[in-house]
């Protein structure tokens, strides 16, 4: 497997880079315009309900680009050897893979959210449910943008020194 991740370095690296715009892209296109579009529904409860939807269909696509990110990141981590390389090395590929480990938990608590902003919105609990629905947009996925952003620049450096 080592073998063949390093002669398709190009590849991986290639997958791995786009799959992590994709996932920070599509959040930041989310929270720039895509939201604030829906907010602009007049009918709220059609808005809540369409907001639903969108961020239910976002959050269960997503999965595969952050799947694709994860395989093709340990992957060429264990391929270039970075365990063994110098600790400040290792420290980074360590802190950028919990970076988007944690990125990843905060999707799954997004996801619990937006389930729960059904279930709110099925019992025309509207407020509550608006209230999941903003703090997934307006918290959520901008913590999850600039802690993309942090990964991204941590493989920028990782780039550098390989």
């Amino acid at each position: 497997m080592r073998l063949f991740v390093i002669e398709y370095h190009t590849l991986f690296l290639l997958l791995h880079v786009l799959s992590a715009m994709l996932w920070i892209g599509s959040m930041a296109m989310f929270v720039t315009a895509v939201y604030p579009s829906l907010r602009q529904i007049p009918n709220e409860k059609v808005m809540i309900r369409t907001s639903i939807r969108t961020l239910r269909r976002y959050f269960l696509r997503i999965v595969w680009i952050a799947l694709i990110n994860a395989i093709s990141g340990i992957s060429m981590a264990i391929a270039a050897g970075y365990a063994h390389q110098s600790p400040i090395t290792a420290a980074m590929v360590s802190t950028k893979e919990a970076i988007w480990l944690f990125m990843a938990a905060l999707s799954l608590y997004g996801f619990r959210k937006i389930v729960d902003a059904k279930a709110r919105c099925m019992a025309s609990d509207t407020p509550q449910a608006k209230d999941n629905i903003r703090l997934v947009t307006n918290y959520l996925f901008v913590v999850m943008i600039f802690l993309g952003i942090a990964a991204l620049y941590f493989g920028l450096l990782l780039g550098e020194n390989g």
